[in-house]
């Protein structure tokens, strides 16, 4: 059946393809390579050498096969697929050749500051390394596959975010729903549909799970992970609709026929005064628990896992994993630390579509790094509601209030 399949052939991607190839949907990081020029940097970086397919594909998922040959020694040289997808890190010496097969899925996503969503229509590949000639892709093809997929629901934690030009890994957001795949590898493909600022409510009603829906199905795995964006209003607290959200989530992945995980929210690095840790998320994830059991659904428990990552490290030397001046996103390297712990337990609780994942490398920030870095922020002000309370998580202080009100108010519902 391989044999029938059309081989995709990729041709470089550069910026000025985006001016002539006359679609204005190849202008929109989210659905291109992930990677956005538009964002102000600070940081001398990596320049991304990016590959696409010029024609549209159909939706589905497909595999890409690559061929890389190292011109000179390389450092960590950094894969990506489709939206700034993480498949791989590695290191080349001069005149090493390696071959590589990674998944990309091509379907429907909403991308950030838009409302609706828009169809993805290129399969993407991307190199970066320190010295972008170092490494010559000599082959890049793609051909359709049928396998399961793992659906990403999900807020800013979880969700695909758009990386800076030049790229360092310190200095960029991600997340874990981004790294997902480098551990992964071939057993499945990632469908991430995760979206900044979301809760349990806006990710249904701003047509995200509409997309899921679409194209779940048995087989497929589906993990739910929210709560940042909840406690911040009255309605969504953990005894409230956040409750009955999740419920109404897993029932629906069932009917499907699909399998639902739920997954705790990823701890803030955040501290009282006195340096002990304080959890604003504790009672999310006791929810999250709480409903897993109740309705014998699988718990990934990636709350517990952070906070005691935090507090084995403290405060300062954690940072190293956080975009700069933020406590609540990961940069590549707190984004590639908790996929690796998400695709553990995948692998525990699902060992017959994980049979074994793809081992990690060594790969930690350099010390104080998140000092070294500006704490500027380079996102645009959309003035969104997701947009709107994601922005809230850049001051500790505004979070605060804005959790604390909610939990005031809901004692009034």
């Amino acid at each position: 059946m391989d044999k029938k399949r059309k081989t995709i052939t990729f041709r470089m991607f550069e910026l000025a393809h985006k001016e002539k190839n006359g679609n204005a949907l190849i202008t929109i990081p989210d659905l291109t390579n992930g990677f956005d020029a538009g964002l102000e940097t600070w940081w001398k970086g990596m320049e991304p050498v990016s590959f696409y397919t010029p024609g549209c594909v159909r939706q589905g998922i497909y595999k890409i096969h690559i061929r890389l040959r190292a011109i000179e020694d390389t450092g960590s040289t950094f894969l990506f697929t489709g939206r700034k997808q993480l498949q791989d890190i590695l290191y080349m010496q001069k005149g090493e050749t390696l071959e590589r097969e990674y998944y990309q899925v091509v379907s429907e996503y909403v991308p950030r500051y838009r409302h609706h969503a828009y169809m993805v229509e290129h399969l993407f590949f991307t190199v970066c390394t320190a010295e972008k000639d170092a490494v010559e892709v000599e082959v890049c093809t793609a051909q359709e596959q049928y396998l399961p997929r793992v659906f990403l629901c999900g807020d800013s934690t979880v969700a695909d975010q758009c990386g800076e030009i030049p790229y360092e890994p310190g200095a960029c957001y991600a997340s874990w729903g981004q790294s997902l795949p480098a551990f992964l590898g071939l057993n499945a493909a990632v469908d991430n549909q995760a979206h900044s600022g979301n809760t349990t409510e806006t990710f249904r009603k701003d047509g995200h799970f509409a997309v899921v829906q679409h194209h779940m199905g048995p087989g497929d795995l589906c993990l739910f992970q929210f709560g940042h964006n909840d406690q911040k209003r009255a309605h969504l607290q953990p005894e409230k609709e956040y409750r009955s959200n999740l419920r109404r989530f897993i029932e629906e992945v069932r009917r499907a026929g699909a399998v639902p995980v739920l997954v705790t929210p990823l701890g803030r690095n955040m501290w009282h005064e006195d340096g002990t840790y304080f959890d604003l998320l504790e009672e999310y994830a006791d929810m999250v628990r709480r409903v897993g059991e109740e309705n014998g659904t699988r718990v990934i428990d990636l709350h517990e896992y952070s906070v005691n990552f935090y507090k084995e490290k403290g405060k300062k030397e954690a940072r190293g994993y956080f975009h700069p001046g933020d406590s609540t996103h990961t940069n590549e390297y707190g984004a590639y630390l908790f996929a690796s712990f998400i695709a553990g337990r995948l692998a525990e609780y699902f060992p017959d579509v994980f049979p074994e994942i793809r081992p990690g490398v060594d790969f930690k920030p350099q010390g104080n790094l998140w000092e070294e870095l500006t704490a500027e922020i380079n996102r645009k002000e959309g003035s969104g509601e997701a947009e709107v309370w994601d922005r809230v998580e850049k001051s500790e202080t505004d979070l605060i209030k804005a959790v604390m009100k909610a939990r005031e108010e809901s004692r009034h519902i």
